[in-house]
């Protein structure tokens, strides 16, 4: 009796230590994929019924803490005067900014303790009437330039 209880044992440590083992490589390779993709800018419309323009969006993996690039695009979006912080969720790392008649909102997400994802979104431009995908995509670069993080916009 005693050498089953002991076997069982054995058979659970075995098993806590194969799933600790596997669950530790599952994170290494989400830690090398992000710090594959880290800088690269990617975005994306949606467009509404009409298959016009409606939001455009951009997002970035970034080697910074989360709060720091918070931190980061609180800091940019106060020192510009020509913005104005609409909304600020410090708990949650979000942020509404509106400058002229343009609103855009800032969204960092922790992946891990060294790095994060910005995720931008703001209203299509009307058309003929600029590139919104430039106000999403520069708003990450401005964050980018701040933390000294090179930033390159992906291929899509």
């Amino acid at each position: 009796m005693r050498r089953n209880g002991f076997s069982l044992i054995s058979t659970l440590v075995a098993i806590l230590l194969a799933g600790l083992i596997f669950s530790e490589t599952a994170h290494a390779q989400l830690i090398f994929a992000a710090r594959h993709i880290a800088g690269r800018i990617n975005q994306m419309t949606q467009d509404d019924s009409n298959g016009v323009p409606a939001y455009q969006f951009a997002t970035v993996i970034i080697d910074a803490p989360a709060n720091k690039v918070y931190a980061t695009a609180v800091n940019a979006a106060t020192q510009n005067q020509a913005v104005t912080i609409v909304f600020q969720d410090s708990q949650n790392l979000k942020l509404k900014v509106s400058e002229s008649s343009k609103s855009i909102s800032i969204n960092v997400v922790p992946l891990s303790d060294k790095s994060s994802e910005i995720m931008i979104s703001a209203p299509a431009a009307p058309q003929g009437q600029g590139d919104s995908a430039s106000v999403v995509v520069n708003s990450i670069m401005k964050i980018c330039n701040q933390l000294n993080k090179v930033c390159k916009l992906g291929a899509n």
